[in-house]
């Protein structure tokens, strides 16, 4: 039997999107290490992503990041995670 990882989202990906995605977090996640939770990291790219949802694909891996970035950022200055 062979295990796939699914998308920790509610409804799947394309493969270039889901790419964008798992690409963002995992480098958000070291950027932010120590301020930033990895499960709000990436509950908080997954939002950016379904927000940035009638974008042109070849736009969505620099908005996804910076957008994920910046929200991360009033997020840690504000203390709230």
């Amino acid at each position: 039997m062979t295990l796939t990882a699914l998308p920790l989202t509610s409804t799947p990906l394309p493969i270039r999107e889901f790419d964008a995605v798992t690409s963002a977090v995992a480098r958000l996640a070291i950027e932010f290490s120590g301020r930033v939770p990895h499960g709000v990291v990436a509950q908080v790219v997954r939002a950016c992503r379904a927000d940035l949802s009638g974008v042109p694909a070849g736009a969505v891996p620099e908005l996804l990041e910076r957008l994920a970035r910046q929200r991360l950022l009033d997020l840690a200055e504000l203390d709230l995670v």
